[in-house]
């Protein structure tokens, strides 16, 4: 075998009748409720960065900084722990945190920067 990945093209095994053609069909079904879930996350960060940016006016017109990070360390202690009691590895909710977090100050940030600029 070589030292490049195998590929397994699921829908050929889901056509081809043979003996892994069920796993694939169950393999197929699975998919497609990871899609659904996919789309129900990328609806629900739309919703938490609808939020944020009103979060965002409201520090840039008080004059508040970005960042909170007793706020931000309080919430990764909450989101691992949330994490390990749903049994997903609390890394995994950390590096979440830490992405929409940064993409939320940042965001506050140009906010920021806009408003004083005028």
């Amino acid at each position: 075998m070589s030292s490049e990945k195998m590929e397994t093209v699921i829908d050929d095994q889901a056509q081809s009748g043979g003996p892994q053609a069920e796993a694939a069909r169950q393999v197929e079904e699975l998919r497609a409720d990871v899609d659904t879930i996919d789309a129900a996350i990328v609806a629900m960060l739309a919703e938490r960065f609808r939020v944020t940016h009103r979060i965002g006016l409201l520090k840039a017109h008080a004059g508040f900084a970005s960042a909170d990070l007793r706020r931000e360390a309080s919430q990764i202690a909450a989101l691992r722990d949330e994490a390990e009691n749903y049994g997903l590895d609390p890394n995994l909710a950390e590096a979440y945190l830490h992405l929409v977090a940064d993409a939320a100050k940042q965001g506050h940030e140009q906010l920021a920067s806009q408003l004083g600029s005028r």
